[in-house]
């Protein structure tokens, strides 16, 4: 937010981020952790991930850091790890707020308006655009009043910086609850039209704003959230067949239809609606690959991908030259302008970064980015995190309370998403993905008997 910039004195995410959560550390976790509160077993590989992180940087001083216009190392790691100290910050004050059962119905209402408002102003900017081409004048003010980005073209940012981000804030958060509460049919509203809940009218609406956002790796990590659904609903009904319970015939073929007719039907509607909307998609179905020594990268240049592959192979090759701890957090782009190829020198994007900009390079992935600035040592740890999550997801989904096992569902449909979005954005600073794994680890510890009638 412009004011939030000016107040800071600092455009970087980490800044308004950082001033949210100074608030919640010195209101709530600071005196919830004096009075004893417990932490989540998924709470463990992170401050280990943090403790790698520190080490790993306080190391790389000891490198050769190659020298990168006017660049400071120091700095550049110093902001590195406030941003680190954002994402564990959230995920424990998430975690420590959950914990108790009426302050998380809470939440899930406050997470339900809040969406609700993001989805009513985007498809607000989408309808003025596909009516007008335009936008009116009062809707820019507020835009410029709440975001120090601008509203794009054809595509829709809600109040983001950028449609990947709204993109990344859907899928990590919003989406994962919504589709979760369809699923279990739990609402944090007492009011529902039979089965119709405010969760499942979100959830529709959350989908159409997410493909309005032409966000191709936003909208991959959806649909891969989908694919994991309908996967676990058919290796449900095999066990159950196994076990001799004969899972209901009408809806183990909606099932199978869904996922081998439906799903394959969705994913190329969509890839031929985007090529007709997004010129990055125009010659998706018309590619020749044939005869070329590079395909990959040449379709890549074709689908406006070749940068970003550009920067995840340079990324790569830093993490081939110092595997166990890395680079240090914040040091990747001093390493990167030596590890990008020939390939990369040729395209604009990377030419204008290299020798019209002061900007220090991003290498566009948070995959790459760990391996290349944590080591192998980091990374492993980092995994560890989510895949401990993952542990307390599927042991929730199979609780009886309906709020528990939403949850449940939500963790592993978040941890899903961000197999992809982690190829999208590469900050430690958003919120959302720390927030989602909060959620889970403090409902892990709340005092709710498994035989809870709480709807």
């Amino acid at each position: 937010m412009p004011a939030v910039v000016n107040l800071v004195h600092s455009d970087v995410v980490a800044a308004p981020s950082g001033l949210i959560l100074a608030v919640l550390l010195i209101g709530w976790v600071f005196p919830k952790l004096l009075s004893g509160e417990k932490f989540s077993e998924n709470a463990i590989p992170l401050f280990c991930f943090v403790i790698v992180s520190l080490i790993s940087t306080a190391v790389s001083f000891f490198y050769e850091i190659p020298i990168y216009k006017q660049s400071d190392p120091l700095r550049s790691s110093i902001s590195a790890i406030i941003t680190v100290f954002i994402g564990a910050g959230f995920f424990i004050a998430v975690m420590l707020w959950v914990q108790d059962p009426q302050r998380l119905k809470l939440a899930m209402q406050a997470l339900n308006w809040s969406g609700a408002l993001v989805l009513i102003w985007t498809l607000m900017q989408a309808f003025f655009w596909y009516t007008t081409f335009g936008y009116p004048q009062w809707m820019k003010d507020i835009q410029y009043a709440v975001s120090v980005g601008s509203l794009y073209r054809q595509r829709f940012v809600g109040f983001a910086l950028e449609p990947s981000w709204l993109a990344h804030q859907l899928n990590l958060l919003y989406l994962p609850f919504w589709f979760a509460a369809a699923v279990t049919g739990y609402s944090a509203h007492s009011k529902r039209f039979g089965k119709i809940t405010f969760e499942r009218i979100l959830f529709v609406l959350g989908a159409v704003v997410l493909y309005l956002t032409l966000s191709r790796v936003g909208l991959a990590a959806f649909i891969l959230s989908i694919l994991f659904y309908f996967i676990w609903r058919i290796v449900h009904f095999a066990e159950t067949q196994s076990a001799g319970t004969k899972a209901p015939k009408k809806k183990k073929g909606l099932i199978l239809l869904g996922f081998f007719v439906l799903i394959p039907f969705i994913l190329l509607f969509i890839l031929w609606t985007l090529t007709k909307l997004d010129f990055r998609m125009a010659e998706l179905f018309t590619v020749n690959i044939k005869g070329r020594n590079d395909p990959l990268m040449y379709l890549a240049e074709k689908l406006s991908l070749a940068s970003r592959f550009s920067y995840w192979e340079g990324g790569l090759k830093i993490f081939s030259q110092f595997p166990i701890l890395g680079v240090g957090l914040g040091h990747a782009g001093f390493y990167l302008p030596q590890n990008l190829s020939a390939f990369a020198l040729r395209l604009v994007e990377v030419r204008d970064l290299l020798f019209r900009s002061e900007i220090l390079l991003n290498i566009k992935s948070l995959w790459i980015r760990i391996l290349a600035e944590n080591g192998i040592i980091g990374f492993a740890f980092f995994v560890a995190w989510l895949v401990s999550t993952w542990g307390l997801s599927r042991r929730m989904m199979i609780r009886s309370s309906s709020l528990i096992k939403t949850i449940g569902w939500m963790g592993c449909f978040s941890a899903v998403a961000f197999l992809l979005e982690g190829f999208s954005l590469d900050t430690f600073a958003l919120p959302y993905l720390w927030v989602s794994m909060g959620l889970v680890g403090g409902v892990s510890l709340m005092p709710v008997p498994n035989g809870s009638s709480e709807k």
